[in-house]
């Protein structure tokens, strides 16, 4: 900006004086980044509480910090602590203990130059009078907006202000299910595979196509193209029953090390795999949820306690089969926790709905297989697939409105029965 070395007092001010005003531009643009952008290795509930509160250049430190935590654990001698000291940011060893125990990284352990997001200047201790953090009239006009908008600016609104007030929770969500939207032939000759629309087919619609699929049985080779097994996991699919084979789109294997039902349970919640001490502090807190005591003191009897411990682990890696994933103890708190509907492939397959709240038509389902008597494997299922049966104590126990699952999946709950002694 200078050009050269033989300008006057004047020239060279406002050569500096641009270039600061260039700088101070930047950093104002990077403040805005770290308020409203999140970088994809940040979108980890771990991160919550940090999110738009942190520059983005610290979160990138914590996130290098975090690969070491893997060999570091939480111990101090190992760590060095080297990040704590030289930067005011979490250490692997600190890092640890909050992974350890399903905590999001608090933001008080962050030291305040990483939290000043702003050019504006401090004020002095006594000159505050309360006008600039004063949240009230920005309360009333947010809520004037909200009582103007229609049902769906509502819904978009609260889904903001939700980020704000809950940021530990993930906005993730499994990939929906493919919907065919097109029933019409592309090929001459080639029938749809599937029906030609998205919905819950009749039960005599299932009895067709479940005598259909009893012809072809009798028939060896046609059998052999109909069922594809998957080329990643051949051995995991061989497992399962028969009548379900078919609807296996692919089984995804996780790390076995006693956390692997865990795991597949936080890669399928959007946690990643890496996410498993959430998913076990989450199911802690719901086992001692007030709302559903009584119930779980039910479900559980005097093994309640057992159930809670078999949920906190003190160290890394491998785990005792006390601490494993057990059903159905795990399906009726994973169910009710995250509102989703859970289906365990296995001896014996069992379907985990809700036990306190109603029907929702967009709900999620997770399928998750049992595999070589110790293992638990992710199942990538066709949709509309049948549903197994589910446990006893789910129709003694649940409440009233949870009926309506019951009634949403009976179709393909007796699909599921119809295939069951046709095929088996």
């Amino acid at each position: 900006m200078l050009g050269n070395s033989i300008g006057d007092m004047v020239k060279c001010w406002e050569a500096m004086n641009n270039n600061l005003r260039l700088q101070l531009g930047n950093i104002r643009a990077s403040f805005q980044k770290s308020f409203y952008e999140v970088e994809h290795a940040h979108v980890s509930p771990f991160y919550g509480y940090l999110r738009g509160s942190v520059s983005r250049a610290a979160l990138r430190r914590i996130a290098e910090e975090l690969l070491r935590v893997d060999y570091v654990g939480t111990n101090r001698q190992i760590c060095g602590c080297t990040l704590r000291t030289s930067y005011g940011l979490p250490c692997a060893c600190e890092l640890g203990r909050y992974r350890l125990g399903g905590i999001p990284i608090p933001i008080d352990v962050v030291y305040v130059h990483w939290r000043k997001l702003t050019m504006e200047v401090e004020l002095e201790v006594g000159e505050d009078d309360g006008s600039e953090v004063d949240m009230t009239s920005a309360m009333d006009e947010l809520w004037r907006r909200f009582r103007l908008l229609d049902v769906i600016g509502k819904r978009a609104l609260k889904s903001r202000v939700c980020e704000l007030a809950y940021p530990t929770m993930t906005t993730l969500c499994p990939p929906p299910e493919k919907i065919k939207t097109k029933g019409g032939v592309k090929k001459k000759g080639k029938k749809p595979a599937d029906y030609d629309v998205y919905r819950d087919p009749s039960y005599h619609e299932y009895v067709d196509k479940a005598s259909q699929s009893s012809q072809r049985q009798s028939q060896p080779s046609q059998t052999s193209k109909k069922i594809k097994l998957s080329k990643k996991q051949p051995q995991f699919i061989l497992q399962f029953p028969n009548h379900i084979r078919s609807y296996i789109e692919d089984v995804v294997n996780v790390e076995s090390d006693g956390n692997c039902g865990f795991r597949v349970i936080a890669s399928l919640h959007g946690y990643g795999e890496d996410g498993l001490p959430m998913i076990r502090r989450e199911l802690g807190l719901e086992i001692i949820d007030k709302d559903r005591s009584t119930l779980y003191d039910k479900l559980f009897s005097n093994r309640l306690s057992e159930v809670r411990e078999s949920l906190m682990i003190e160290s890394f890696g491998s785990q005792p089969p006390e601490k494993w994933m057990s059903i159905p103890d795990m399906g009726y708190l994973i169910a009710n926790r995250y509102n989703v509907v859970l289906v365990c492939l296995g001896n014996p397959c069992t379907t985990f709905f809700p036990m306190t709240s109603s029907h929702s038509p967009n709900v999620s389902i997770y399928c998750i297989g049992f595999v070589n008597h110790n293992h638990w494997v992710q199942v990538n299922m066709k949709e509309g697939f049948p549903l197994p049966p589910v446990t006893l104590d789910l129709k003694k126990f649940h409440s009233h409105i949870a009926t309506t699952w019951m009634l949403g999946f009976v179709g393909r709950m007796q699909h599921w029965q119809l295939l069951t002694p046709v095929l088996a």
